[in-house]
């Protein structure tokens, strides 16, 4: 590959990575579609990327099948890296992609946990991990959202949801069955936080849109639900440490180690969850317009000025329908 076309490749996938951190994609699937963009870039190394056509992407693809033998769920993957590369980095439209995209999709079904596998998951974990998965579960919550949850975020019944921003995405359900547990995990968190404060420390990161100012970051209100390690400050200004949340790849391993404990055969994962509560309220009668509102999903025809989810169109979330944890 030339210097130019290096440089060119390192651009785009740099572009990318800003691309999906903006659409809150978790890292562990930032770094798989990175690395399939990387793969599409060096096998067409000669081309530029803005000249790729369909025929160029399938003959990619039949070079991964000869070579690494694909799964399915790989391929699809792969699909959806490249697509997002072309179309939302790059900015071309390939005639046939989306549609290729699209038979892809609908040949894997998403996974769907019963009610009752979804309980014996759950009754392998206890405290914070046993919270983080019923929040997953009991809100539709995305991995990022429930990793970053802020004590602000929460409500007497509902859960805020921001983006990566700090700004309002969505409202959903706060399951009756968490909220003590919730209540008593607070306190523990609370009671940790006045120590570090006593101790000089006790700020956290804040959003990016956010100034960094001492009193803000040592708020309760901005502290994590569950709080991960202290890290550096990059900036010269402000405290030297501050806490961030706990690392998406730790609520992650814990919920595929419960689903293996559990003796569930697919590899659960906090998407497996939301996709559970997605199934679960449908089959009670909820529209799927409001599951749709409470998952955070946006339809091209939905108006930029919808309101929030009121109280009354809430429903019950399946969490609180299990068994007594």
């Amino acid at each position: 590959m030339g210097v130019r076309a290096e440089q060119s490749s390192t651009t785009l996938i740099g572009r990318m990575r800003d691309h999906l951190d903006d659409r809150d994609v978790s890292e562990n699937v930032q770094k798989a579609w990175l690395y399939w963009a990387r793969c599409l870039l060096l096998f067409h190394d000669d081309r530029s990327p803005q000249s790729l056509q369909l025929e160029d992407i399938e003959a990619f693809l039949e070079h991964l099948d000869a070579s690494r033998r694909l799964t399915p769920a790989s391929r699809r993957q792969a699909l959806m890296a490249i697509e997002c590369l072309l179309s939302d980095v790059v900015g071309i439209e390939v005639p046939g992609l989306p549609e290729m995209v699209a038979r892809c999709r609908d040949s894997l079904r998403p996974v769907v946990l019963s009610p009752a596998q979804v309980q014996q998951l759950l009754s392998h974990l206890r405290g914070a991990d046993w919270l983080m998965a019923s929040l997953v579960y009991g809100a539709g919550l995305r991995l990022k959202e429930c990793v970053r949850l802020r004590v602000r975020d929460l409500e007497t019944d509902r859960i805020v949801v921001r983006d990566s921003t700090g700004r309002f995405s969505r409202e959903s359900v706060l399951p009756q069955r968490v909220r003590e547990p919730l209540r008593e995990h607070l306190e523990e968190i609370k009671l940790q936080h006045i120590r570090e404060l006593a101790d000089g420390l006790g700020s956290v990161s804040l959003p990016a849109r956010i100034k960094t100012v001492l009193a803000t970051s040592r708020s309760w209100a901005w502290q994590f639900l569950f709080p991960g390690p202290y890290v550096a400050t990059r900036s010269g200004t402000g405290p030297d440490r501050h806490r961030g949340h706990i690392p998406d790849r730790q609520l992650a391993s814990v919920l595929e180690k419960a689903g293996r404990d559990a003796g569930i055969d697919q590899t659960v994962t906090a998407n497996t969850l939301r996709n559970s509560f997605a199934t679960h309220l449908i089959q009670r009668g909820v529209a799927v317009a409001d599951v749709e509102r409470l998952l955070g999903i946006k339809r091209p025809a939905a108006s930029h000025g919808e309101h929030p989810i009121s109280p009354l169109n809430i429903p019950e979330s399946p969490a609180d329908l299990l068994a007594t944890h």
